[in-house]
């Protein structure tokens, strides 16, 4: 499986080359393998923009937000049943996603 990187890592990438850095170079000062390096400079010349592609597949039902709100309910009483969670909490979802 891939690591996606950051956009600052890619811009630096792609920035690095475009000065005339040799990917050698690039490699040991990101130390990010060579092909990874590669795969950047290709993407962004086929696409010629750094972001990443849309991931396909059924969205997440509870995003980072959701999961923050959650975990701020918890800590303020961990013995609080699950019906009671879902009350002080706005995102609509069943109990079995918990």
């Amino acid at each position: 499986m891939s690591q996606s990187l950051d956009e600052g890592t890619w811009g630096q990438i792609v920035g690095m080359r475009a000065s005339g850095v040799s990917i050698q170079t690039t490699r040991n000062y990101l130390q990010v393998p060579p092909t990874t390096i590669h795969d950047t400079i290709c993407k962004n010349q086929e696409r010629g923009h750094l972001r990443s592609l849309p991931i396909p597949g059924r969205p997440r039902k509870l995003n980072d937000r959701h999961l923050r709100q959650l975990a701020h309910v918890v800590q303020q009483d961990r013995r609080k049943k699950l019906a009671k969670i879902k009350k002080h909490i706005t995102i609509d979802f069943s109990i079995n996603t918990l």
